[in-house]
């Protein structure tokens, strides 16, 4: 049976109902609730970064930049996790992203807003702290069984899990930042003027795209 809502517009509900539930549920459904959302923000972010690429290059055709390889990225490491496929993951993707960025202010001239390189260092940030976090967890679970301290591991599973929350917010925006760039870099619209336009003594009404060329 589902609950209604009264007074709420269709499609809150079940959000307001997701929260509440993520909210009161342990922190292990919680850990496995980041940690898709994780994934789901890194394959929208791989997804849009290799729009963005195909966009570059149907505008600015012919237009070539130098390339950026970066020879620092890491491997997954023996017996992986889900969390470890993630971090490498979304750090192969940043150093993308980070080329696809340099790559625009090359074609534009002119350096992109510092906000969307705040939001590219944040979204680092924040990949290193849950590598961080990370590495004490694989630690802790290293020691012998009667060395370890069970309150100090739920301790690092409870900061794995906002450094999960902070990694999907900051991938999030990270999406976003990338947008504004490309916003801000492509051609703006050109103004054509028609010099053959039959005027009425009835008002019409033109559609809001008439007379702009769109160079995509």
């Amino acid at each position: 049976m589902s609950l209604m809502y009264p007074g709420t517009y269709h499609g809150i509900a079940p959000t307001i109902t997701t929260s509440v539930l993520i909210n009161q549920a342990g922190p292990a459904i919680q850990l496995y609730f980041f940690l898709d959302e994780c994934y789901e923000q890194w394959r929208c972010l791989e997804k849009e970064r290799k729009k963005i690429e195909v966009i570059l290059t149907k505008t600015f055709f012919g237009k070539r930049t130098a390339a950026v390889a970066n020879t620092n990225l890491p491997k997954t490491p023996p017996n992986p996790t889900r969390v470890d496929h993630l971090i490498v993951k979304l750090i192969k993707e940043q150093a993308k992203v980070s080329s696809l960025l340099d790559r625009m202010e090359c074609l534009c001239n002119v350096p992109l807003h510092m906000s969307i390189h705040t939001a590219l260092n944040r979204h680092y940030l924040a990949i290193c702290i849950t590598q961080s976090r990370r590495k004490k967890e694989i630690a802790n679970m290293s020691k012998p069984q009667q060395q370890r301290v069970l309150t100090c591991y739920c301790f690092i599973d409870t900061l794995l899990l906002v450094a999960l929350k902070d990694l999907a917010a900051t991938t999030r925006k990270l999406r976003t930042a990338l947008w504004c760039a490309l916003q801000m870099i492509l051609p703006k619209p050109v103004k054509r003027q028609d010099h053959y336009v039959e005027v009425t003594h009835r008002e019409t009404c033109s559609s809001p795209y008439e007379g702009y060329s769109f160079k995509l």
